[in-house]
């Protein structure tokens, strides 16, 4: 029989996270209300696993709020650039309009893609508002792209804005990020001196009860391990955002 191994120490936030689920699913499937050790166990390490899948899915948002942010720059210096290309063109017209879209885009800079996210989703907004102008709106018609990449930033900033509502910035995230990492050391301790041992040891006196539940979260925990060394031999970045 297949006993359960450690689970390995290098396992991430989110790894563990998957994996107590899994195991505590498992264990759902069969009733042990008789066996008076593992009941307080599995109460307390169902609630353990509760705090810490809320603390990985906010920090999941958070780690989405960079590649959103991202995504707006893109559009910020996407609009910069053409607009500032269409100043140069030697036709009246459209020189015209894009000085005047110009005019408005220079009071933000392109700097405003460095600053932290509450200052630069005020400041896009309130760039966008300056662009819905009547008198803006007629110059951007004359510049043939300029109104797709305006759109575009539009719902990129849209985006980042629903994701920050889920996802308060700052010391919430540095809790959090503390908060799962401790869970997920006092999970494993717990596991590794305790529940470990004593599921083998009962799956070899009482096969009948416990060899197949065993076997299953062995299976698991072997996953896992495996996992965090494949992540370890190919040189992954080993982020606890993952």
């Amino acid at each position: 029989m297949a006993l359960i191994k450690k689970i390995s120490a290098s396992s991430r936030n989110g790894d563990t996270n998957a994996l107590f689920t899994l195991m505590l699913t498992t264990f759902a499937k069969s009733d042990w209300s008789a066996d008076n050790y593992l009941t307080p166990v599995l109460i307390s390490t169902k609630a353990k696993s509760t705090t810490l899948n809320l603390a990985v899915r906010r920090l999941k948002a958070y780690s989405q709020m960079a590649e959103k942010d991202e995504l707006r720059d893109t559009q910020v210096r996407s609009f910069f650039k053409l607009v500032e290309g269409y100043t140069h063109i030697p036709i009246a017209d459209i020189k015209e309009a894009a000085l005047l879209v110009y005019s408005i885009m220079v009071q933000y800079g392109l700097g405003i893609i460095n600053e932290d996210y509450a200052e630069e989703s005020s400041d896009i907004d309130s760039l966008l508002t300056d662009l819905s102008q009547a008198d803006i709106l007629i110059a951007i018609a004359k510049l043939q792209g300029v109104a797709e990449i305006i759109a575009a930033l539009t719902g990129a900033q849209k985006d980042f804005e629903n994701l920050a509502v889920q996802q308060a910035e700052g010391e919430s995230v540095k809790k959090d990020l503390a908060s799962a990492s401790k869970l997920k050391k006092e999970m494993i301790a717990e596991f590794n001196g305790n529940l470990m041992a004593y599921m083998n040891t009962m799956a070899m006196v009482k096969p009948e009860i416990y060899e197949a539940t065993t076997k299953t979260i062995a299976e698991l925990v072997d996953t896992n391990n495996e996992l965090v060394k494949r992540r370890r031999k190919t040189g992954e970045p080993d982020s606890e955002l993952a």
